[in-house]
């Protein structure tokens, strides 16, 4: 087996390092929609690329031709966490950008950094200095492995909060992105085995041939996804334009016709009270399809079925809050009270409709 790896390995190794390089450079600096995001991709599939021209370094005994290489800083895997978390903060908000307190996160990169030149500076070939470094490198995949398993951890915590107040395109396009996530940590999260079977049972003795077909399976679905992704922003591009010509249509009476009816429809039933209403639900309330509900909501209104729901919901908050009725009621109550079942959504639709946070209206409303 080692005699097949042996001979193939130079060629997965040409192959994998070029495909790297050149899909994340694209991911970087192609201009596409969904820039800002690929960006942080694009740093992952380089980090990655390091890693594995690491892996070349010292199957080929590189290290002891060329001194130089020692001091090239392969290893940048606690990187790879926030990159996972700020992809999914591009990708799901439009109005999201990287502030300079956000590079907090990348402090571990730092450390990691940091220990691996004191570890260059003070090496030789004393066994128990090699062996520190074998053991600082398992310490250092390991702590990768929880920091990207923590981050895409918070990373599906947010989408499925946003999954909750999205309208069914975003819905697919959130859940789609999660199985990306999941994917992806899953990967990472094989290498746990292998790493404790080495460390603690061969004393870092396994070849390093041996991962070899782990390296393989990591790198077809790595490229698979980060593939994928590069090609879907164009349909995104196209899906926006579609949305754009459909704004600039002038609604038909028939539609606004049943905007108006469907406006009054809501205010008298007060379907959004109810914190499990979705837009099948609403359909089988009013004996229409569900497209046609969407239809009536996107051109009559220009507004989309959770914009809907959330804004009548907001007003009735609104309406709450300067009742007397309920000023013993807790904010969060009384957003409960008028079907919000997060307080999450609650607070952004909050901010969406009123420009405030939902304490610093009632602090005003008090004040006056």
């Amino acid at each position: 087996m080692n005699n097949i790896i042996l001979h193939i390995a130079p060629y997965i190794n040409a192959i994998s390092l070029v495909l790297g390089i050149v899909l994340g450079l694209l991911l970087i600096f192609t201009n596409r929609a969904n820039q800002k995001a690929n960006r942080f991709l694009g740093y992952i599939l380089i980090i990655t690329v390091l890693w594995q021209c690491w892996l070349v370094a010292t199957t080929n005994n590189l290290f002891r031709y060329y001194e130089f290489i020692d001091w090239v800083p392969f290893s940048n895997l606690l990187a790879i966490g926030p990159c996972i978390y700020f992809y999914s903060k591009y990708s799901s908000s439009n109005t999201f950008a990287f502030r300079a307190r956000d590079f907090v996160h990348f402090i571990p990169l730092l450390i990691e950094w940091f220990v691996f030149f004191r570890l260059i500076s003070n090496v030789s070939i004393e066994n128990h200095q090699v062996y520190t470094m074998l053991s600082t490198r398992f310490v250092i995949q390991l702590l990768a492995v929880i920091s990207i398993g923590s981050y895409s951890y918070f990373a599906l915590k947010k989408l499925k909060a946003l999954n909750l107040e999205s309208g069914p395109e975003q819905r697919l396009e959130f859940n789609w992105l999660s199985r990306l996530i999941r994917i992806f940590a899953l990967l990472w999260l094989v290498w746990i085995p292998y790493m404790l079977v080495n460390t603690l049972i061969f004393n870092h003795y396994i070849s390093d041939y041996d991962v070899y077909p782990l390296h393989i399976v990591i790198w077809i679905f790595t490229f698979w996804m980060f593939a994928k992704i590069f090609l879907k922003p164009e349909i995104v591009l196209l899906e926006t334009e579609k949305k754009k010509e459909r704004l600039k249509k002038t609604p038909s009476k028939e539609i606004v016709d049943q905007a108006k009816w469907l406006n009054e429809k809501m205010k008298a039933e007060k379907y959004y009270l109810n914190p499990e209403l979705t837009l099948q639900s609403l359909s089988k309330e009013l004996d229409l399809h569900a497209n046609t509900i969407s239809q009536i909501f996107n051109e009559g209104l220009n507004k989309s079925f959770s914009d809907v729901v959330n804004e009548y919901r907001i007003k009735a908050v609104i309406e709450k809050l300067n009742s007397a009725i309920y000023a013993q009621f807790t904010i969060l109550g009384i957003a409960y009270e008028s079907g919000f079942n997060s307080k999450t959504t609650f607070n952004r639709a909050f901010k969406k409709f009123t420009g405030k946070t939902p304490v610093a209206y009632k602090e005003e409303l008090n004040n006056s």
